[in-house]
């Protein structure tokens, strides 16, 4: 039950992470520090004005402007998992492209979001979920980026691409021993997306079958 509702949720979160994270850099380069979703930031202050329609209290407020906007999310990732997805991608890319300010941040942002969130036939339809051991103690889920295997004098290397949480768009790209990396088959690269968006509330093994 919780795997179905966490889904759309995480698949809503994603298809709106260019949205957020192209608000989060222009925010960023103006110099200004927002808090997360306070309740003194201005986004914070939006959430609670939207709330105030069903309650007076300002604390109340907050946290019903949270619950809206959570489930507006989890309404927009049902819509994106039918086929309507390319004409919401479309028109949603067609809007903020003629915003002056926030078209030219957007654009990049957007296209490495939903290369990490592959369709099949995307750019990134040719990567593949590994399990990379840094140590006996130490594994990480990565993206081989291709089977190309590379030697610069040391040995065998693959090519691999460590993603951060919560947002995906920054990493680290390191050449490994190739017997560090070990295939993981029953995850692929949407579900490793969602994992990072998540934060590892929706794993792999969560996902719908």
């Amino acid at each position: 039950m919780i795997r179905k509702f966490l889904s759309p949720f995480a698949t809503g979160l994603l298809f709106l992470a260019p949205v957020l994270l192209t608000l989060i850099l222009l925010n960023w380069l103006s110099g200004y520090l927002i808090a997360a979703l306070g309740p003194n930031t201005p986004l914070g202050y939006v959430l609670g004005k939207a709330g105030m329609f069903f309650t007076p209290s300002p604390l109340a407020a907050f946290w019903t402007g949270i619950g809206m906007a959570a489930l507006l999310v989890w309404v927009i990732g049902l819509a994106v998992q039918t086929r309507f997805r390319q004409r919401l991608e479309g028109g949603l890319d067609g809007l903020i492209a003629r915003i002056p300010v926030l078209g030219p941040l957007y654009r990049p942002l957007a296209q490495f979001v939903r290369m990490m969130g592959s369709s099949p036939g995307g750019e990134m339809s040719g990567m593949s979920v590994v399990s990379v051991s840094f140590s006996n103690h130490v594994e990480a889920l990565a993206l081989l980026t291709s089977p190309r295997i590379h030697d610069f004098g040391q040995g065998p290397r693959y090519l691999i691409l460590i993603p951060t949480a919560p947002v995906p768009v920054g990493g680290g790209m390191l050449f490994v021993e190739t017997g560090r990396v070990k295939p993981v088959p029953s995850m692929g690269v949407d579900d490793l997306a969602k994992l990072y968006v998540t934060m590892g509330t929706l794993s792999g093994s969560e996902r719908a079958s």
